[in-house]
């Protein structure tokens, strides 16, 4: 199924409303779908996986005063961190901070529910900022995965492709990148020409059942309030 960049960062948006999570976090989501797209990576699965896991209480947010320590953990011992709740924050947290001694500091994040969520969140945070972002974590499978983000482009340091497409729970390090670093092993850069994508029909399914959440059902008294199509009003 054939889906354009626009439908895929707007239905995920209303998705992640959907689920109960603000506008903030779902345009965030979004827009990090569809960066994803344009770089030629990754698949809309990890976004439907981390939306689902929030809609079914598997996955909650941070615990702010474990933040201030630049160490995110789920607020609810037991329950997995939500990538789409904490990656913001934690990329925005990332790619601003240093140590006294100027060297660069990490923030660590615990039993991320799907990792690669968090690394295309990185990925579009460094499109405007002047430093990049550090990605690393190691798969189920113990692989070891370190991605560079710069401007919007990805290096692969460590590991393949594929398993950035391996779901959690990870425990996750970012770190800021002061200069562009030399290319990786494999390289992605935002290409204009990824203007669709063929995505799963099962994954995108349940994505636009989480945004049809949204829709207000037609009744008299909603259509009165500005839903629908309003009441027809005859004149004699």
């Amino acid at each position: 199924m054939l889906v354009s960049l626009t439908e895929i960062e707007t239905t995920i948006c209303k998705a992640a409303m959907g689920v109960g999570l603000p506008l903030g976090l779902g345009e965030e989501a979004g827009l990090a779908a569809r960066h994803m797209i344009t770089v030629g990576i990754g698949t809309i699965d990890g976004f439907e996986y981390a939306l689902q896991a929030v809609k079914q209480k598997l996955s909650v947010g941070f615990n702010i005063d474990n933040s201030c320590t630049l160490h995110f953990t789920s607020k609810i011992d037991g329950l997995l961190l939500s990538s789409i709740i904490a990656g913001p924050s934690a990329c925005d947290l990332a790619s601003s901070i240093t140590t006294t001694n100027k060297e660069p500091a990490k923030v660590t994040l615990s039993r991320v529910d799907v990792p690669s969520v968090i690394l295309f969140v990185a990925l579009v945070t460094t499109v405007d900022k002047p430093r990049g972002l550090r990605v690393s974590w190691n798969t189920r499978n113990e692989k070891l995965i370190e991605a560079l983000c710069w401007h919007g482009s990805l290096s692969l340091a460590k590991g393949l492709p594929e398993d950035l497409l391996l779901d959690g729970p990870a425990e996750m390090t970012l770190g800021p990148i002061m200069r562009k670093p030399l290319s990786g092993n494999i390289n992605f850069t935002p290409c204009a020409q990824h203007k669709i994508r063929e995505v799963n029909v099962a994954s995108w399914g349940r994505i636009k059942s989480y945004a049809s959440r949204l829709l207000v059902g037609s009744t008299e008294s909603s259509r009165l309030s500005g839903a629908g199509s309003g009441i027809a009003i005859e004149n004699d």
